[in-house]
């Protein structure tokens, strides 16, 4: 039976594919800050037949995460397959620009899965065989406005894995890296455009996983749309960002004094609408949204 580790798996994405996964017949081990949800998930797997173990474990901490692969491997077995799903976001704002939230950012999102992949590599290596896995985002594609941090870090992270599936293909390993758009995780929350359900997000990365392909980004319109914001020159590259931004805060503005609210910000100040200040942490944010979901987790610099 193979065992697969699952990091980020007591709520979201990595909660999901740890379920996936598990009926399909893999030993799960879960892994995360949260023990009593990854208890919680450990029981429903095992009441639908399947196999798993948590294992308390923050990624950000490379001992932590050490010592939690040493613990699989000699009580259950070679790690045939790492699924790292920690990430998440907080909105970059102009005017309170930390150099920390940086750190924090690249910490969680890109520290967190090369921690993971010190601790698993060299044994895979030694094997000959194995699966990395590891969700990014669409926002990787390109520097988006209020995003600017979390874009930063997913590009890192694809990178990274993008160099290592060339140098890892003849040591027998494969390097999946998933790049999801907007993933629906609260369904009390406002649509967005072409945004996938949790389920539907989750059986479309179980599947690429399944097929160990190289890489796989949806929805694929949005895919597309930034393929192709990247192909263009800059200036108009930036020119359609901001126009798409600024309509979706005319709407915004809007829908607020249709309910008699204020608007998020006064029209004389439209022309400072790129820095969008917000002290309220959000999940992968994206172009334009006060709270979006772009990828993996549901809360700011945590690894559950």
């Amino acid at each position: 039976m193979n065992v697969t580790f699952v990091t980020g798996a007591s709520s979201g994405l990595g909660r999901q594919i740890a379920m996936s996964l598990a009926a399909r017949g893999d030993l799960i081990v879960v892994a995360a800050r949260r023990r009593e949800l990854l208890d919680a998930l450990v029981r429903e797997i095992e009441t639908a037949g399947g196999r798993a173990r948590a294992i308390t474990c923050d990624v950000t901490d490379r001992e932590q995460v050490s010592r939690a692969v040493a613990l699989v491997e000699s009580t259950d077995g070679p790690i045939e397959r790492l699924v790292s799903c920690v990430g998440g976001g907080k909105r970059t704002t102009i005017d309170g620009f930390r150099a920390a939230q940086v750190e924090q950012m690249l910490s969680l999102n890109v520290m967190g899965t090369a921690n993971c992949l010190e601790a698993v590599l060299p044994r895979m290596l030694h094997r000959e065989r194995g699966h990395i896995v590891a969700i990014s985002s669409l926002a990787a594609a390109r520097g988006l406005p209020g995003a600017a941090e979390y874009s930063a870090a997913n590009a890192a992270l694809s990178t990274l894995l993008e160099g290592l599936r060339i140098d890892l293909k003849s040591r027998g390993i494969d390097v999946t890296v998933l790049s999801p758009g907007f993933v629906r995780t609260d369904e009390n929350k406002k649509r967005r455009p072409m945004e996938v359900p949790l389920d539907v997000a989750a059986a479309r990365m179980v599947k690429a996983i399944e097929r160990r392909r190289k890489s796989y980004s949806f929805p694929l319109w949005l895919a597309l749309f930034l393929a192709v914001l990247r192909c263009l020159p800059p200036t108009l590259a930036d020119a359609i960002v901001s126009t798409v931004r600024f309509r979706k805060f005319r709407r915004t503005q809007a829908q607020h004094r249709k309910i008699g609210a204020p608007p998020a910000m006064a029209a004389d100040d439209r022309r400072h609408s790129r820095t969008l200040p917000s002290s309220e942490p959000t999940n992968q944010p994206f172009v334009g949204d006060k709270a979006l979901n772009i990828g993996t987790e549901t809360a700011p610099h945590r690894i559950e």
